[in-house]
């Protein structure tokens, strides 16, 4: 995979997850950092970062660029519960 490849990837990921935190937990997401899985292992990119007001609080967006989906959200037990479906 090229950088320019990687680079598209990113973004595409950093604009579903964002817009996934959005609609889900009506909050901002703010991505500090990424890490993109080989995809002979598995199509993943782990968007790591916080919410807007829980800068110390870590939260993790899991993207699969195969099929261009946020996976699932990983953090703090109080932010996971906070999903507007769940309530």
């Amino acid at each position: 995979m090229s950088g320019a490849e990687k680079k598209e990837l990113v973004e595409e990921a950093k604009t579903a997850g964002k817009q996934f935190i959005q609609d889900h937990y009506d909050t901002e997401f703010i991505c500090t950092d990424y890490e993109i899985v080989d995809p002979s292992v598995q199509s993943t990119i782990y968007l790591n970062g916080y919410v807007t007001g829980h800068e110390k609080e870590k939260i993790t967006v899991v993207y699969s660029y195969h099929t261009h989906q946020v996976r699932t959200v990983i953090g703090p037990d109080w932010f996971i519960e906070s999903e507007k479906d769940k309530q």
